[in-house]
């Protein structure tokens, strides 16, 4: 009896009074909770305090905080009564009849039956062990509602919070749209100051503008006046204008007639002059052509140049004898049998293949009327090849086989003429000498002493050269234009009165 005294005692001591109605203090909802010793049910007294001093109050996450520790504390305390409670049932009973436990001193205790313990102890002992058990049940059950109410209130308080937060940012978001449209009017403030100043500078020139027309306008009437003059007298000058007008029709037709004759003529001017330039041109190389109408080789090459691309070797000027015996003349025809007096061209058939040929170009001919070419040739040695020649146009119009020979001719030089005709000297020609190798060393071929003579060849053996080059057909057109101007200028002389 004395323990379950003691026991009832310690649990009358140890008492928790708990408010679960909600104080709101500005808009927050605060729990008021008291711990006590006593079974008064009233609030704890504080030493130096008043006994009904007001209560002390809490925001939600304060009371969440000291709910918390006043729950564990009471949680703790409780496990410490049912601790002590164990323990002094353990010590008053024999080692033989403690019931069985779990092997932790803090884990889960099987309910004890005081009656079967010990002995003697009546219902009403059994009945107060049963109301504390239920009593501290009671209490968990209460602690386990105050917590779920506690959660449900974080939850709206979380929700209030995010939907605080969410004001706070709308704000946020519509002060800078205020601020935007603040800057806005600002600026619209500023434009519609200069659009003011704007409008005012205007208006001034306006003013001005309207000033200067009303003195334009008052000159203006000044003007018309004097133009009411003007057209008393225009009627005067519209006569005499017409006649002059009329006139000037007259010679603007005259002078559109004489324009057109002008440009006419400008053109057949131009013209002649070209023809005028050509036939200067052609007249100067006739005149260098008869300067060079006789070439013996003796002091240069008289204007031949070699062929230096399609050709295989080169002519050579030289005197006296060929190198190779047996072939090439002892001398050249100009100076006759004179030892080392004239020079002569020839090709060195020594050292040369079959089909090896040499190629040279005379300078250019010229004249009006037929040329008669003459040319000596030397073609001595059983190995001797061929001798070519051509005559070769401005425009590189070619008339192959104007002359050739072939073969051992003796040992002497043998005269060629050529009759030129009268289309072909006035285009202008040049002579292709071609000589052409057998491989053989006794094949040496020399020519010299080349004339050029106006007039028909007056002889048998003349060979006629034949020609159909366009470039001839087109000199000849020019030469016919030619003609016809000469006809026009003595005409032109004959219309000035000049003889």
């Amino acid at each position: 009896m004395g323990i379950l005294s003691g026991v009832i005692f310690i649990l009358i001591k140890i008492t928790v009074i708990s408010t679960n109605q909600c104080v709101l203090n500005d808009g927050k909802c605060s729990y008021n909770v008291y711990l006590s010793n006593d079974n008064c049910g009233g609030p704890r007294q504080r030493s130096g305090q008043v006994q009904n001093e007001q209560r002390d109050s809490y925001t939600a996450a304060d009371m969440q905080k000291d709910f918390n520790v006043v729950k564990t504390d009471h949680e703790d305390r409780i496990r410490e009564l049912e601790a002590s409670v164990q323990k002094m049932l353990r010590s008053s009973l024999p080692t033989n009849q403690i019931p069985i436990t779990s092997n932790s001193v803090e884990g889960p205790i099987r309910p004890v039956n005081i009656e079967n313990l010990f002995p003697g102890v009546n219902a009403t002992e059994h009945g107060l062990l049963s109301s504390l058990h239920n009593h501290f049940t009671k209490l968990r059950n209460e602690i386990q509602a105050k917590t779920k109410k506690l959660l449900d209130m974080e939850v709206r308080l979380n929700d209030t919070s995010n939907a605080l937060a969410q004001a706070h940012e709308e704000l946020f978001i519509n002060s800078e749209k205020v601020i935007d449209a603040e800057h806005k009017v600002a600026s619209m403030e500023q434009e519609r100051y200069m659009l003011k100043s704007q409008i005012k500078y205007k208006t001034e020139q306006l003013n001005h503008a309207l000033e200067k027309v009303n003195i334009t306008d008052a000159k203006l009437l000044q003007v018309e006046k004097q133009l009411y003059h003007l057209v008393r007298s225009e009627s005067n000058l519209k006569e005499e204008l017409g006649l002059y007008q009329w006139k000037l029709n007259n010679s603007l037709k005259a002078f559109k007639s004489l324009k057109t004759n002008y440009t006419k003529l400008d053109g057949k001017y131009n013209d002649t002059k070209a023809e005028l330039d050509r036939a200067h041109i052609d007249f100067m190389e006739c005149i260098t052509a008869k300067t060079q109408s006789f070439c013996g080789f003796e002091n240069d090459m008289c204007g031949f140049t070699q062929e230096e691309k399609t050709d295989d070797f080169d002519w050579i000027r030289t005197k006296g004898e060929t190198p190779s015996t047996g072939t090439g003349p002892i001398g050249d025809h100009t100076c006759g049998q004179v030892k080392d007096a004239g020079h002569f061209l020839f090709i060195e058939a020594s050292g040369r293949l079959n089909n090896n040929k040499a190629v040279i170009y005379s300078p250019f001919y010229q004249s009006l009327r037929h040329l008669c070419v003459g040319f000596y040739y030397h073609m001595f040695g059983r190995q001797t090849g061929t001798l070519n020649v051509y005559t070769k146009t401005r425009t590189g119009d070619v008339i192959e086989s104007a002359w050739r020979a072939y073969g051992n001719q003796g040992n002497v030089w043998i005269q060629a003429l050529l009759d030129i005709p009268k289309n072909l000297a006035r285009a202008g020609f040049q002579l292709v000498f071609e000589a052409i190798a057998t491989g053989g060393y006794l094949g040496d071929i020399s020519i010299d002493d080349i004339s050029i003579k106006d007039g028909k060849c007056n002889s048998r053996t003349v060979t006629p050269v034949s020609v159909t080059s366009n470039v001839t057909q087109a000199r000849n057109a020019q030469i016919r234009r030619l003609q016809k101007f000469r006809k026009f200028r003595r005409m032109l002389s004959r219309r000035r009165g000049n003889p």
